[in-house]
């Protein structure tokens, strides 16, 4: 009976032996995934930081970008404007050149075909429009634009002969 006990305290020793190099492959396998978690959870972190980094970069980078292009724009429109209004300012000059070259043509056509002047003819048709007695307001409105048309035109015609005086 003594060879039995102690071959069961044998197999007792052995087993605690086992049981407790179990329980330390236990507990090392255990811390070692108790770091590669603090370390899962560091890099997460890490990540994390990069990545809301990187996004915080590529929207100012998309902003001041943004930003960029509109004053760019901004300023092409306006040189395109000024382009514009230039072109607008040398069509009228031109316009308003031969519109007096016409005007002072007519004159001296009128002048030498009779003995009124254009100035002469433009203030007989006020007064035959003084005369006029409109029966309607639409009338009436006609004939206050000939002669408030008519009455710019002599001022242009006198303005455009005192220059043409002044230069001769």
């Amino acid at each position: 009976m003594g060879n039995e006990e102690t071959e069961q305290n044998k197999k007792k020793q052995t087993s605690q032996k086992d049981s407790n190099q179990a329980l330390e492959n236990l507990t090392s396998e255990l811390e070692t995934i108790r770091v590669g978690l603090k370390k899962g959870k560091t890099d997460t972190t890490t990540l994390k930081i990069l990545f809301y980094t990187g996004l915080a970069v590529l929207l100012f980078g998309f902003i001041y970008t943004n930003q960029t292009l509109q004053r760019a724009q901004h300023r092409n429109l306006e040189s395109h404007i000024s382009l514009l209004q230039g072109q607008v300012n040398h069509t009228m000059l031109l316009l308003e050149k031969k519109l007096h070259k016409e005007i002072l043509d007519l004159d001296t056509k009128l002048k030498g075909t009779s003995n009124t002047s254009l100035d002469d003819r433009i203030q007989n048709l006020n007064n035959a429009l003084d005369q006029l007695e409109p029966q309607a307001t639409s009338i009436s409105i006609l004939i206050e634009r000939v002669k408030r048309t008519s009455s710019e035109l002599s001022h242009l015609v006198e303005a455009e002969n005192l220059d043409a005086e002044d230069l001769h």
